[in-house]
């Protein structure tokens, strides 16, 4: 492990946004409209081939920027609490916060927020300082909820089908500029081969067991066979090669899923079920 590289993740705002995330994919379909029509132009590779900064990045990134820090705290009336909040957010990333920035919360509170006094203009100062921090921090914050998000498989799921919608919607429009990725039919055509850190990472992700059966791949947890690389949503029903749809399965399992359905499961190993040698 120790040639591995290890990351910095901050989970207090991250969770946030992935609280965000679900509420607005499964509360406001418009929205997702405006985050296609962003991808489709901009980012349609990441559909095609498979990239570690996948769709799914682009789509918390999309919900980040429709909200920002300084519209929480207007919309909190400033309480503490938001405060004590991104304080922590700071904290994780050891961010140092001057204490002379920091306003009189009590006397605020005391007297009520007029934005017009000394106090009050210390505070609205103080909420720009945090936003432009976090705005620093934020591809950290992203790929945290990435990671928190690669869990929710039923999610991802639900995700690749909406995409699948729109790709057979302007199929025509991306195979006129994709050809070589994509077919007359909007059908993504299947990478000749996978990279070697996204099969690792996947099979990391899913800690070495087949998604549906949960029987194991290999005789250890982690040192694995070359597993059924499988799409959640198939290419056959208009999924994409993104990481974020992708799943590892046993071969039986993998033919019997096939290209029918867009089967996978919510079921994980808690931390405490992984075997111990104890009896207990």
């Amino acid at each position: 492990m120790r040639h591995i590289k290890h990351e910095r993740f901050s989970y207090s705002d991250s969770i946030h946004l992935v609280s965000n995330a679900i509420q607005d994919f499964y509360g406001d379909y418009w929205d997702f409209e405006y985050f296609w029509e962003a991808i489709r132009d901009e980012f349609p590779h990441k559909l095609f081939k498979s990239e570690k900064e996948t769709i799914l990045h682009e789509y918390l990134w999309c919900i980040s920027n429709n909200s920002s820090v300084i519209e929480d705290f207007r919309n909190s009336d400033y309480s503490q609490e938001i405060f004590v909040f991104y304080e922590n957010t700071l904290k994780d990333f050891d961010v140092r916060i001057p204490s002379k920035i920091i306003p009189n919360f009590e006397y605020i509170e005391r007297h009520g927020f007029c934005e017009n006094c000394k106090s009050c203009r210390k505070l609205i100062a103080y909420v720009d300082w945090i936003q432009e921090k976090i705005d620093e921090l934020k591809p950290n914050i992203i790929h945290s909820a990435f990671h928190v998000l690669m869990l929710n498989k039923h999610f991802l799921r639900d995700f690749h089908e909406r995409l699948a919608e729109y790709i057979v919607r302007d199929k025509a429009h991306l195979h006129q500029l994709h050809s070589e990725f994509i077919s007359e039919t909007g059908k993504i055509k299947r990478m000749s081969s996978w990279p070697v850190w996204l099969k690792r990472g996947v099979f990391f992700r899913d800690k070495g067991v087949c998604t549906i059966c949960r029987n194991p791949l290999s005789g250890d947890l982690f040192l694995g066979i070359d597993p059924d690389m499988d799409h959640i949503v198939p290419l056959d029903k208009h999924g994409s090669n993104d990481p974020s749809n992708l799943q590892i399965l046993c071969n039986k399992c993998n033919n019997k899923k096939r290209h029918y359905s867009s089967t996978t499961s919510s079921y994980d190993i808690p931390y405490w079920n992984l075997p111990t040698g104890d009896q207990e």
